[in-house]
C-alpha cells in the first residue's frame, strides 16, 4: 500500500484538487474582487444559465461542429489513406511514416507560428502563391474575416491529428489477417474495392476508436486557437476552450469560465462512456458471428460460404470430441 501512495498524492494535487475546485467556482460567484477569499457565495447553476445567454454561446456551438465535422473526417480519410499506402517496410516507406509523424515533434506554438507565416497578408507563402498564378488580385486578409480564419485553423487542427489517426489505423491495419487481402487480389479486386470492401469494414472498430478519440481530443483544443486568432475576428474562431479563456481571464468571471468547462468535461465523458460502451468485447451468438464474417469479407457473393466454412469447423470439433471422448 506504501507503494500507491506517491501515486496517489500526486492525483490528488494535480488532477483531483483542481477537478473539485472547479466544480466548486461553476456553483459559486467567483469575480476579480473575490478570487483570492476562497470562500465564495454559492448561486447555484446560475453560471450554467449565464453561459447560455452569453453572446457568444451560440456562434462557439456553430464553431464547434463545423470545427468537429471539419477536421474529423479529413483526419481519418488522410490518416487511412496513408496506413494503406505505408504499410509496407521498405525504407521509402520508413521515411514515409518519419515524415507522418512530424508534427508531433513540434509544440504548438511552433505549428502557430508557421501558420501564421505561411498565411500572412503581406509575404505569407499562400498569398504569394495565389497573387503569382493570378488567382487572387489582392492579398486575401485570412485572419480578418471569420470564414477564412476559422478555415485556417481546421487546416492546423488536421495537419496536427493526423498521426494520431495514421498511427491507430495502421496499427489496426496490422492485425488484419493478409490471406484475406491475398483472396480478395485473386478474386480481381482493385485497389479502391479491395479498399472499400474488405479494408474499412474490417478496421470498423479502429475507425470508431480513432473518430470519438478525435472528437474528444478535438473539443479540448485551445492553444493554437488562442495564439493565431484568440477567437476572433469577430468570435468566428470562438471554441469552448478559448471562451472558458476568455471568460476567466480576459473578462474575469471565473464562474462563468469554470462552468463552461464543467460542461466541456460532462460531454467528453459522455462521448467517453459511448466509446468504452462500443468497444467492449461482448459474448457474440452464431448468426453474429456469422453477419461478422459476411461483412469482414465483403467481396464475397455469397453469405453461404461462410455459413458453410464455420459449419464445417464445427464439424471437426464434433468428431475430435467424438474420436477422442468427452471430458468426464
Amino acid at each position: 500500500m506504501l507503494f500507491l501512495l506517491p501515486g496517489a498524492a500526486f492525483f490528488a494535487a494535480i488532477f483531483l484538487y483542481p477537478s473539485l475546485r472547479t466544480i466548486q467556482m461553476s456553483l459559486s460567484d467567483v469575480n476579480a474582487n473575490n478570487i483570492t477569499q476562497g470562500n465564495w457565495p454559492f448561486v447555484g447553476l446560475k453560471n450554467f444559465v449565464a453561459v447560455f445567454h452569453l453572446q457568444a454561446t451560440g456562434t462557439t456551438l456553430g464553431n464547434t461542429v463545423i470545427f468537429l465535422v471539419g477536421s474529423i473526417v479529413p483526419q481519418v480519410v488522410i490518416g487511412l489513406l496513408l496506413a494503406v499506402g505505408l504499410r509496407t517496410s521498405s525504407r521509402l516507406r520508413r521515411i514515409g511514416r518519419a515524415l507522418v509523424l512530424l508534427p508531433w515533434l513540434l509544440p504548438s506554438v511552433a505549428v502557430s507560428s508557421i501558420f501564421l507565416f505561411i498565411f500572412y497578408t503581406n509575404g505569407g507563402l499562400v498569398n504569394w502563391v495565389l497573387l503569382a498564378l493570378h488567382v487572387a488580385k489582392t492579398p486575401v486578409l485570412w485572419f480578418a474575416n471569420p470564414g477564412t480564419a476559422l478555415f485556417v485553423i481546421i487546416l492546423v487542427n488536421i495537419w496536427i491529428g493526423i498521426p494520431f489517426n495514421f498511427l491507430i489505423l495502421q496499427s489496426g491495419m496490422q492485425a488484419l489477417p493478409l490471406d484475406v487481402h491475398e483472396a480478395a487480389a485473386v478474386d480481381g479486386a482493385g485497389w479502391w474495392r479491395e479498399l472499400f470492401s474488405v479494408t474499412v469494414p474490417m478496421l470498423r472498430e479502429s475507425l470508431f476508436a480513432v473518430v470519438m478519440l478525435g472528437v474528444i481530443g478535438t473539443l479540448k483544443v485551445f492553444d493554437f486557437v488562442w495564439i493565431m486568432t484568440g477567437g476572433g475576428p469577430a468570435n468566428g474562431t470562438m471554441l469552448p476552450g478559448p471562451l472558458a479563456y476568455q471568460q476567466a481571464f480576459v473578462q474575469f468571471q471565473y464562474g462563468n469560465g469554470s462552468a463552461i468547462i464543467v460542461l466541456t468535461v460532462l460531454l467528453m465523458v459522455v462521448l467517453s462512456l459511448i466509446y468504452v460502451r462500443v468497444t467492449t468485447p461482448r459474448d457474440l451468438t452464431k448468426a453474429d458471428r456469422r453477419a461478422r464474417v459476411v461483412k469482414a469479407v465483403g467481396i464475397v457473393p455469397a453469405p453461404d460460404m461462410a455459413a458453410a466454412a464455420e459449419n464445417r469447423v464445427e464439424t471437426l470439433e464434433t468428431t475430435t470430441l467424438e474420436t477422442t471422448g468427452s471430458p468426464s
